[in-house]
């Protein structure tokens, strides 16, 4: 759903505007930017959770106490 809001950012800026500046295309990359970062967070806490409990089976995760 991402790729499509960003393929419309760029259609719109290409067919829509009549300006040479590439906003659209910088809406785009940004987005994809954050979409990263988020993919990394995620990741990162996937991998923290797996060395406190070297399991990822969310069912063993009925404690939220440090």
């Amino acid at each position: 759903m991402l790729a499509a809001a960003n393929l419309n950012f760029i259609v719109f800026w290409r067919f829509g505007s009549q300006q040479q500046q590439p906003t659209g295309v910088m809406v785009a990359i940004f987005s994809i930017a954050i979409a990263a970062a988020e993919a990394a967070v995620g990741l990162a806490l996937v991998i923290a959770i797996y060395r406190h409990y070297r399991t990822t089976n969310v069912d063993k995760f009925d404690s939220l106490k440090g």
